[in-house]
């Protein structure tokens, strides 16, 4: 091989979905600095926004999902948006094909996946929850190897083609390791939806907590700026010192500086306090598709670095509960932030490039 190495990512739709192809994408530039790495997405995803802002090369798909849709849009979606989209794809591609797509989920991956097998360009999955996406479960058969951020999802697609990678967390998150605090911090995240039900519940359960005369500090990210004004409220009320943000940019202080983490249990939230050794009080997301959420948490339940609360039995009582069993024991923390690092292999960048490197790599 010699010459332009070219890499198309395709799919996304939801954050768990772009930001590892964004990871991705960066790791790649940074082993192959001369690789051209393109994307394709979804006009209604997360990645319409995400991809201009940082000035990729992208096309956008007006595609609509099926799981859970009416029949009417199934046929619509797959006799319809789906060969146009394929059509599109090539006609975009055109004489520059790729040397190699990765699909990483989400209904615009389909498109792109099919197109690469249309095009003879060979395919790589990358699955980033414990439960394999429908997605991925589908287009399985068409792709040379897939790519696993949980050892578990391997159970539900072909033996021979997995390799358990785990998910890319970003280098400087990576280079961040669990400490204890005085007062000890419990850090909060409802991921870019906000998980309302945390924000509702979490400050009744500090409040109990300060009752029982228990010290600590609360980091809390809202998912929204308008969500701080009532959080702060909150917090004043419960007699809680609290800093509360909509979002952050800077989640590598903000692992560095918690000591327990309290969470939804998307795939890169899960695998992120994996590598930092975060233990996690985890409250899955319960519609999520297949239950992706519970399964993600239960990695690192199984163990020892994490608890789940499911989101029908969460009250401030039960949150007060957990909280004040692991966040004012230090010992069992570190415990925890052990196990809980021993579940993510520390070397996922170089398990993946490796396997690209295969039609990503220029011979000499």
């Amino acid at each position: 091989m010699s010459g332009l190495r070219r890499l198309c990512i395709v799919g996304g739709g939801t954050g768990g979905h772009v930001f590892p192809a964004l990871a991705l994408a960066d790791a790649v530039r940074g082993r192959w600095s001369s690789s051209e790495v393109s994307f394709i997405g979804a006009e209604r995803g997360l990645e319409s926004k995400l991809l201009p802002e940082r000035g990729e090369q992208a096309l956008f798909l007006r595609m609509h999902s099926v799981q859970g849709a009416k029949a009417v849009q199934k046929l619509r979606v797959l006799l319809w948006e789906l060969p146009r989209a394929v059509l599109k794809i090539r006609r975009h591609w055109g004489a520059k094909q790729p040397h190699l797509v990765v699909g990483v989920g989400g209904y615009a991956s389909v498109a792109g996946v099919l197109a690469g097998v249309l095009c003879r360009v060979p395919v790589v999955l990358y699955e980033q929850n414990a439960v394999p996406g429908m997605v991925n479960r589908k287009l399985a058969r068409f792709c040379r190897k897939i790519l696993l951020g949980f050892s578990d999802a391997a159970k539900g697609l072909p033996e021979s083609k997995t390799l358990f990678s785990g998910n890319l967390v970003a280098a400087a998150i990576r280079r961040v390791r669990w400490q204890s605090h005085q007062p000890p911090v419990l850090m909060v995240l409802g991921g870019s939806q906000g998980a309302q039900i945390l924000n509702d519940t979490l400050p009744a359960a500090c409040k109990l907590l300060r009752n029982n005369g228990h010290k600590f500090r609360v980091t809390h990210v809202a998912g929204s700026q308008q969500r701080v004004p009532a959080l702060l409220d909150a917090y004043a009320e419960a007699g809680v010192d609290a800093q509360v943000m909509g979002f952050c940019r800077d989640m590598p202080k903000l692992y560095g500086e918690a000591d327990l983490l309290l969470a939804r249990a998307g795939a890169m939230t899960v695998c992120e306090a994996a590598v930092v050794g975060l233990p996690g009080i985890f409250v899955p997301l319960p519609h999520a598709a297949d239950n992706h959420q519970f399964y993600n948490a239960q990695s690192l339940v199984t163990a020892g670095g994490g608890v789940v609360i499911e989101q029908g039995d969460l009250s401030a009582e039960l949150l007060a509960e957990h909280i004040g069993e692991l966040l004012f024991d230090s010992k069992r923390l570190l415990q925890m932030s052990e196990a809980a690092h021993q579940t993510q292999p520390q070397d996922s960048e170089k398990r993946m490039l490796d396997v690209l490197g295969r039609w990503l790599e220029v011979n000499a």
